[in-house]
C-alpha cells in the first residue's frame, strides 16, 4: 500500500508539474506572438545602465547530515540577518529596448555581488554549520530578464495646460537566475555553499504617466508556478517604479527608481535539502541614451 501511495504522489507531482511547464509554453508563445507588432516598423532602440544600491534579505534552511547512517536533519529557516546581509550594496545592472518608447522588448541585466564582514551567530544547526557558530556570508547573483509589452490602452488629458498621457500594456517575461549563497564560520573552518539557479516564465504589466519632460512607469510581474526548470519555484513576484526626466532637445533621460523582488526557491545543496525565502529590494540610478 505505501508504494502504491508513493507511486501515485510521484505521478500526481509530474502531472501538476507538466500542467505548469505547459502552461509557461502558452505564455511563451503568446510573448512570441505579440512581437509581430507594428511598433516594430520605426523601432526605437534605447540603452540605460544603472547604479543599483540593493540589499538581500530573507531567510533560509538546509538540512544536516549527522553521520552514521542517520536520516537527514531538519533545521528551523535562519534570517539571512544572522549571516550579516542586512545592509545595502552597490551594484550595477544594463537594460537595452527595442520598440515605440513604451511597449516592445527588454532585455535587463542585474549582477548581484554581496559580501560582508558583519557576523552572528547561528541558534540551530545549518548544513554543515552548527548552532552557537559565529558565521559570516557572501552571495554572487547573474540575472537576465527577457520581457515584452504590448500596449493596450492609451489616454490623453490635461492637467496645468499641458498633456498629460496614460498608457497601459501587458505581457511576459522569461527570467534566469544563477544564485551562489555561501555562509561560513568567522574561523573559515567550515562551510555550506547552496546554488540557486532556474528559468521562470512570468505575466507582466506596465503603466505610464507622462507630463512634459517627466514620466513615472510602474512595471509588475508575476510567476505563479511558471517554472521551466530548476530550483525557484513557487511564487515569485517583481515591482519596479521609476521616475524619469528627459532633457529637451537631447537624447538622454534620467532616471531613479525603486524595485522589490520576491523569490521562492527550494532544491538541492550537496546531498541535503534546502528552501529558501528570499527579498531583493533598493534603490537604482540610471541614464538612457537613445540611439
Amino acid at each position: 500500500m505505501e508504494l502504491c501511495a508513493g507511486a501515485y504522489e510521484t505521478t500526481a507531482r509530474m502531472a501538476t508539474f507538466s500542467t505548469m511547464r505547459a502552461t509557461a509554453f502558452v505564455v511563451l508563445a503568446g510573448l512570441l506572438a505579440g512581437c509581430t507588432s507594428t511598433m516594430f516598423e520605426e523601432p526605437r532602440i534605447t540603452l540605460s545602465p544603472y547604479y543599483a544600491v540593493y540589499q538581500l534579505r530573507g531567510d533560509m534552511s538546509v538540512q544536516t547530515d549527522p553521520g552514521g547512517g542517520a536520516p537527514l536533519q531538519n533545521n528551523p529557516r535562519q534570517s539571512l540577518q544572522v549571516f550579516g546581509m542586512d545592509r545595502h550594496k552597490n551594484d550595477v545592472g544594463f537594460r537595452a529596448e527595442v520598440g515605440d518608447g513604451f511597449g516592445g522588448l527588454r532585455v535587463d541585466y542585474y549582477r548581484l555581488d554581496f559580501g560582508t564582514s558583519r557576523k552572528g551567530i547561528l541558534n540551530a544547526d545549518w548544513g554543515t554549520l552548527l548552532e552557537d557558530d559565529l558565521v559570516r556570508s557572501e552571495a554572487t547573483m547573474d540575472e537576465v530578464r527577457l520581457s515584452y509589452i504590448q500596449p493596450l490602452l492609451h489616454t490623453t488629458t490635461t492637467w496645468r495646460d499641458e498633456d498629460l498621457d496614460l498608457n497601459f500594456g501587458a505581457g511576459g517575461e522569461f527570467a534566469f537566475r544563477d544564485m551562489q549563497f555561501s555562509a561560513f564560520t568567522d574561523d573559515l573552518m567550515r562551510r555550506q555553499n547552496v546554488p540557486i539557479e532556474g528559468q521562470n516564465l512570468g505575466i507582466n504589466v506596465r503603466c505610464r504617466a507622462k507630463w512634459t519632460e517627466i514620466a513615472v512607469d510602474l512595471d509588475y510581474m508575476i510567476s505563479p508556478h511558471f517554472v521551466l526548470g530548476g530550483d525557484f519555484d513557487g511564487v515569485n513576484q517583481d515591482l519596479e517604479l521609476r521616475a524619469s526626466y528627459a532633457i529637451p532637445l537631447r537624447d538622454f533621460t534620467f532616471f531613479a527608481g525603486y524595485r522589490y523582488s520576491q523569490l521562492t526557491a527550494g532544491g538541492k545543496a550537496d546531498n541535503a535539502e534546502y528552501a529558501a525565502k528570499l527579498f531583493i529590494d533598493g534603490f537604482q540610478f540610471g541614464l538612457t541614451v537613445s540611439i
